[in-house]
C-alpha cells in the first residue's frame, strides 16, 4: 500500500497535527486521580443563563431534522447587533470552520497569506489546506509587530493578511492607531485583512479598535467572532464573520451546506440576547485574572497580562512546570505548542479552580527548583 503516500498533498509535509489540551478523563484514567482542573483551552467556565439552557432543550425537540442551512434568526439578530445587513453576516462552524470555507472561497493555489507569529497554529492550517503559502513574520521581542514588516512580507501574490487581535497566544492587542495604517495600507494595495476577535469581549483597554469600526471605515474587511469563548458554547461549534457581500456570496458557494447545528443556532441567538451574563463574566474574569497574577508576582513567577481570559508565564523551565502540573492534576497549555518558547498559557477558571493551580504551582515551583 506505498502507493497511498503518494496520493497525500505534497503541501501536507510540513504540517504537524494540531495539539490538543489533554481531556480531562484521559488525565485521570493515565494518573489515577479523582480531581483534574482544565485550564489550557480558554473556554468560559461559568454557570451557562437558564435562559440559553432553555433554548437548547427547546432546539432538541426536532433533531431528527436538518437545522437552517441559512441560519437565518442568528444571522438577523447579528446583522441588527452590529449594524449591518444579513447579506454581511457568516455564520460559520467556529472560527476554524469560517476560515477553512473563507479561504477556499477567495484563495487560488500559489496565493499567500501573510501572519504575524506567533499566532493561532490553525490559521496557517486552513491557508495551507487552500494551497496558498503561509508566509510569517516573526514578532519584535516576542509580543509585537512593527506594522512595516508585515506590509514589507506582503507581495503582488499576496491575497490576504490574518491577525488575531487581541492576539492567541500573546493575549496582547494590536492599537487603534496602528491597526487603522495597516488596514488602509493593505486596503490600497487590494489585500484582504482577516482580523479575528474571538477574545474581543474581554478588552477593555479604550486603545482597542473593534474591527466593526474599520469594516464601517473601509469596508473591504473581514471580522470573525466565536461564541466559544466569553459566551461559553465552546462545544456547540458556532462563530461567525461579517464581511463583505462579494465574499459572503463565494463564502456561500462552497461552506459545508448544514454546518451549524439547530442546537448550536438556538443557543447562541439566546447567548446573544444575554448582555448582563456576558457583562458579569468579563468583570469577574478580569477580577481572577488579577488576582492569579498577584498571587504569581508573590511566588516570585515571572507572569505577563493580557486582554483576555488567560496569563501567559515565562519560565525557562517551562515545559517541565507543564509536566509537573499535569501530576497535580492541572492542565495547562505549553507556549511551545503555540509557538511561544518559554511560556505556559493558563486560562482563567473558577475562583477554585484558579485555587487550585496557584497550590500546584506553589508546588512545582519548589521541585523544579
Amino acid at each position: 500500500m506505498a502507493w497511498l503516500k503518494n496520493i497525500i498533498r505534497n503541501g501536507l509535509s510540513g504540517i504537524e497535527k494540531y495539539k490538543y489540551g489533554k481531556p480531562v478523563s484521559e488525565l485521570q484514567r493515565e494518573l489515577g486521580l479523582e480531581r483534574v482542573v482544565r485550564m489550557c483551552s480558554n473556554e468560559n467556565p461559568w454557570p451557562l443563563p437558564e435562559s440559553v439552557m432553555n433554548a437548547i432543550t427547546v432546539s432538541l425537540e426536532k433533531v431528527n431534522c436538518y437545522p437552517d442551512p441559512q441560519s437565518y434568526r442568528l444571522r438577523r439578530l447579528l446583522a441588527e447587533k452590529w449594524g449591518v445587513s444579513t447579506g454581511e453576516v457568516i455564520i460559520g462552524a467556529g472560527t476554524e470552520g469560517i476560515l477553512h470555507s473563507l479561504f477556499h472561497a477567495t484563495i487560488d493555489p500559489g496565493d499567500e497569506v501573510v501572519c504575524p507569529i506567533p499566532a493561532y497554529p490553525l490559521y496557517r492550517v486552513a491557508a495551507i489546506a487552500a494551497a496558498a503559502k503561509f508566509v510569517e513574520v516573526p514578532a519584535e521581542e516576542g509580543t509585537t509587530w512593527e506594522i512595516g514588516r508585515i506590509i514589507d512580507s506582503c507581495t503582488e501574490m499576496t491575497k490576504a493578511v490574518i491577525i488575531s487581535n487581541p492576539c492567541n497566544p500573546t493575549g496582547q492587542i494590536m492599537e487603534r492607531d496602528r491597526m487603522l495604517s495597516l488596514a488602509h495600507e493593505l486596503d490600497s494595495r487590494q489585500i484582504l485583512l482577516v482580523v479575528d476577535e474571538a477574545y474581543a469581549e474581554y478588552v477593555e483597554d479604550p486603545n482597542y479598535l473593534a474591527g466593526i469600526e474599520l469594516f464601517r471605515d473601509i469596508g473591504r474587511i473581514v471580522i470573525t467572532r466565536t461564541f466559544s469563548k466569553i459566551y461559553g458554547l465552546a462545544a456547540l461549534r458556532v462563530g461567525y464573520a461579517i464581511a463583505p457581500k462579494t465574499i459572503v456570496e463565494a463564502y456561500d458557494k462552497l461552506h459545508p451546506v448544514f454546518e451549524v447545528s439547530r442546537v448550536g443556532q438556538y443557543a447562541a441567538h439566546a447567548a446573544l440576547l444575554e448582555g448582563a451574563f456576558i457583562r458579569e463574566v468579563r468583570l469577574k474574569t478580569i477580577a481572577e485574572r488579577s488576582r492569579v497574577l498577584r498571587r504569581l508576582t508573590d511566588m516570585g513567577v515571572s507572569a505577563e497580562n493580557t486582554r483576555t481570559n488567560f496569563v501567559l508565564i515565562k519560565h525557562k523551565k517551562s515545559d517541565e512546570l507543564f509536566e509537573r502540573l499535569l501530576h497535580e492534576g492541572v492542565i495547562v497549555r505549553k507556549g511551545s505548542d503555540l509557538g511561544l518558547e518559554g511560556y505556559l498559557r493558563v486560562t482563567v477558571g473558577l475562583p477554585e479552580q484558579n485555587d487550585m493551580f496557584l497550590s500546584s504551582m506553589k508546588k512545582v515551583l519548589t521541585q523544579v527548583a
